[in-house]
């Protein structure tokens, strides 16, 4: 055990060199227990912090044993010139490397206990009214550290503690093991702030009053903050859901931007699958159309069961079953959409959490929007949960993998965000074309088009209708590499050779005629 102590703590050593051993005894207060653990203890009336750091990887036992300081010994080293250079943070009083085999197993940082009952959690909801001082002054004690070459590089809401003395809000960071020392330019600065919580006015008051701390411009500022809280809680969002509501209006499912339209047959426990992904998206400013083409009582009794448990508003439209009459069902949900702006996927395809976010984001009038899938096989179909959905792990190629998936190149579509993604989109060769599992676009430009041809069975139904849209010129644009869901394996009984070759003319016709509606659609249907 090596052992490293703030000489004025020495009167502690006993204390000190004891933890391990309480640690395993299950002594102290638990207050935090995750990756890493946290315990208070009482030593000679007073409250003493301890930080059992999880056992690193064998990579990382390497390199912090050789190469890098340890996370415990950073944190002891760190307070130490935080403190000097007038920044508040609990005091250290030791730390403790324990080594096996050679190399590093366990590591403690010591500290005297904080009493900060608040953080910056707090702001992650609700208006800034009244608390507008918090936040000037966190801008001030932030562009303090910046100035003093100090930048915390994990520096979110829970590592943020702060409390009121006399109407001042006073500030202590913790969790100090991951800082760089050195210039911090005015854009490094602003973009320090990316992982905190809060809604746009937040932001833009912590930037200002930022900027005026430090002399810059304000405009600039708030542009910097704001960009780089969306670009992190963005890539955060494709792995698990939002932890708190990123903008209000995103998150008030009566303020409806999207109807999303989902098609299903006789599949109940793939929508429910399908639903939950819903349940988990960062934009919650839509409503579900189910198109049952004809399923059975079971579905339906899924859907009631569902409907208390989910957060959006669910409308079912069923036909009875007639065989393949999915352009039917489509149609009368178009008719039922109440928002202006129409989102089509299937009851067997799970959205990623920013799935609405990114249709929102990238419409654009006289444009349909074109998205992928990444195709699971049977065995992880059946194996997602609604825990690994709303969790948003079951979109992860390490998780994927640990159930049977193989490498490919397709599984860049689900590693893909900023100047990849935006790369992909653009060299793919797979056309822009309307796809039914994952396309978007304005209703007006949809019932113009009298939607779906109710004449097509399946094969090619969901092209003939971006066919006709891009005849009347509503271009398509490519957001495969953007838009992701995934589509779960099924069997599909209801194909036929004679449906595709009546689909098959009905397409030559819609491109030899250069149709922009049907007469088979949503009004006047011969059929």
């Amino acid at each position: 055990m090596k052992l490293e102590i703030n000489p004025a703590y020495a009167n502690l050593t006993d204390f000190v060199t004891s933890v391990p051993e309480r640690f395993e005894r299950n002594e102290g207060t638990v207050i935090y227990k995750g990756r890493n653990e946290i315990r208070v203890f009482e030593v000679d009336g007073e409250k003493i912090n301890v930080k059992r750091y999880h056992k690193p990887f064998i990579i990382n036992r390497i390199i912090y044993t050789f190469f890098r300081p340890s996370k415990a010994r950073r944190a002891f080293v760190y307070a130490r010139s935080l403190l000097a250079k007038g920044i508040n943070t609990p005091e250290p009083i030791a730390c403790i490397i324990i080594n096996k085999t050679g190399l590093i197993s366990d590591s403690y940082f010591i500290s005297k206990h904080v009493d900060c009952e608040r953080n910056m959690y707090e702001f992650g909801s609700g208006g800034i009214e009244g608390r507008e001082h918090i936040i000037a002054a966190l801008a001030v004690f932030t562009a303090k550290m910046h100035e003093q070459g100090i930048l915390h590089r994990d520096y979110s809401p829970g590592n943020i503690l702060f409390g009121i003395d006399n109407g001042e809000a006073e500030f202590c960071v913790v969790d100090i093991n991951r800082m760089r020392f050195g210039k911090v330019s005015v854009s490094a600065g602003c973009r320090n702030f990316a992982r905190l919580w809060g809604q746009k006015p937040f932001f833009e008051l912590l930037a200002s009053k930022y900027a005026e701390a430090r002399g810059a411009d304000s405009a600039y500022c708030v542009r910097t903050v704001l960009k780089a809280r969306e670009r992190f809680w963005r890539r955060y969002a494709m792995k698990r859901p939002l932890p708190f509501a990123f903008d209000e209006a995103a998150c008030d499912a009566h303020n409806l931007s999207v109807s999303v339209i989902l098609s299903t047959y006789n599949q109940p426990d793939y929508l429910e699958k399908v639903l939950w992904g819903y349940e988990a998206q960062t934009d919650r400013r839509f409503e579900v159309i189910i198109a049952d083409d004809g399923s059975d009582r079971n579905t339906r009794d899924r859907i009631e069961a569902l409907r208390p448990q989910l957060s959006f508003p669910i409308k079912h439209v069923w036909q009875p079953d007639d065989g393949f009459r999915k352009c039917a069902i489509l149609n009368k949900a178009i008719v039922e959409a109440a928002a202006d702006y129409l989102l089509f996927s299937d009851g067997d395809c799970v959205p990623r959490h920013d799935f609405v976010a990114i249709h929102l984001k990238y419409r654009e009038k006289r444009r349909f929007l074109s998205g992928g899938y990444f195709k699971l096989d049977g065995v992880i179909s059946a194996a997602l949960t609604k825990e690994d959905i709303l969790a948003g792990i079951c979109h992860s190629v390490k998780w994927l993998k640990s159930k049977g998936l193989m490498d490919s190149i397709k599984n860049n579509k689900l590693t893909s965000f900023g100047w990849k993604e935006w790369f992909l989109n653009i060299i793919t060769t797979t056309r822009a074309t309307w796809n039914g599992h994952n396309a978007s676009g304005w209703r007006s430009d949809i019932i113009a088009a009298n939607g779906f041809d109710e004449r097509m069975r399946y094969g090619g139904e969901d092209r003939e209708f971006g066919e006709r849209l891009v005849n009347a010129g509503i271009r398509g644009k490519q957001i495969r590499y953007s838009a992701i869901c995934l589509h779960l394996e099924h069997s599909r009984s209801y194909i036929s050779d004679a449906d595709l070759a009546l689909n098959k003319q009905i397409r030559q016709e819609t491109k030899q005629n250069h149709s922009v509606s049907t007469n088979y659609g949503i009004v006047g249907s011969g059929l």
